[in-house]
Parts: structure tokens; C-alpha cells; sequence
């Protein structure tokens, strides 16, 4: 089994998620809701962890080599949420955070419609976005962005619009990346 491609998208997702993970702790200092930090604060713990279990699991499955450079995809991505957060704004940081989440729940929710788990070598992967723990933290976040949207002023939305459509477009291209190996933008 040719595993290339998925062995090039672990090895950036690797380097993505640990800046990923930090982030959410600086997003979840941004939200004064008592709550809603709190969730930041587990995902950015616990959420972060699982998937870093799983992806130790899969790479050494897989034998794959995270000793790699950033792609300038990643790189760029990674610039993007970070600047996002630093704009001081819990709705802007938010609306560049969601996509990532988003993304891979839809992704791992559908996998699960299509494919079988048994005997899948990407197993983990799937169930770790597709679970049901998972789909309830990005509904409440879903659900934050839009009580967000709903009480910023009509800049402020257009803002986070912007935000979240520019993140949207680097999830594509960070799986575009990990499809060819280059950066089709």
C-alpha cells in the first residue's frame, strides 16, 4: 500500500496541530465567557492530546518522518490563525480557528458514511474526527461563532467573515498539499 501521500499530510498535520494547540490557549484567554473558555481551554488540553496520540500511533505505523520543514502552506496557515488572535478580537480569533475543526469533523463524519473502520489502516484518524465527542465540540463552538456573529456590529462580522473564509481556503489548500506535494495556490 503506497502511503506518500498520507505520510506527507501527517507529517505537516503534525507540525500544524502543535501550533494549533497553542493557539487554542491563547484564543481561550481572549473569551471572557466563563464556559465558553473552559471549553477552549479542554479542547486545547484534551482535544489536542488525543490527536497527538493518534498521530504518535499512525506515525509509527506508518514509519512516517516528521522531521520535515514547514510547507509554505502550512507555514502561511499558521500565520494566518496566529494573526488572528493577535488582533486581540475572541470573534476574529474564533472565526480563523473554526474551519480547522469544522473541516476534519465533516471529513471524518463522512469517511465513517462510506467506509468500514475494521481493518482500515487510517482507523484512528476516522474515529477521531467522526466521534461523537467531537461532533458535540464543534456544534457548541458552531454555535459560540454564531452567537458571536449575531451580536458584532456588521465590521466586525465582515471581519470574522473574512477570518473564516481565508482559514476555509487554507484547510483546501493544506489537503491539496498532502494530496500533490506542492503548493498549488
Amino acid at each position: 500500500m503506497d502511503t506518500a501521500r498520507f505520510d506527507r499530510y501527517l507529517a505537516q498535520d503534525e507540525l500544524y496541530i502543535g501550533n494549533y494547540g497553542r493557539q487554542m490557549f491563547e484564543l481561550a484567554e481572549l473569551i471572557t465567557e466563563p464556559e465558553a473558555h473552559e471549553m477552549f481551554v479542554s479542547f486545547a488540553r484534551e482535544g489536542i492530546e488525543g490527536e497527538k496520540a493518534m498521530h504518535a500511533l499512525l506515525i509509527d505505523r506508518f514509519g512516517i518522518d516528521t522531521q520535515v520543514l514547514p510547507s509554505p502552506i502550512t507555514a502561511d496557515y499558521n500565520t494566518h490563525t496566529q494573526a488572528a488572535i493577535a488582533t486581540g478580537s475572541k470573534e476574529i480569533g474564533l472565526a480563523a480557528m473554526l474551519p480547522c475543526m469544522w473541516v476534519y469533523n465533516e471529513v471524518g463524519l463522512y469517511i465513517l458514511k462510506i467506509a468500514s473502520v475494521e481493518g482500515n489502516p487510517y482507523r484512528e484518524w476516522i474515529q477521531e474526527y467522526g466521534n461523537e465527542a467531537f461532533t458535540e465540540g464543534v456544534s457548541a463552538v458552531l454555535k459560540l461563532a454564531d452567537s458571536y456573529a449575531a451580536a458584532a456590529s456588521p465590521e466586525l462580522r465582515a471581519k470574522m467573515t473574512a477570518a473564516f473564509v481565508e482559514a476555509t481556503q487554507f484547510e483546501y489548500w493544506f489537503w491539496d498539499y498532502g494530496y500533490y506535494g506542492f503548493d498549488r495556490r
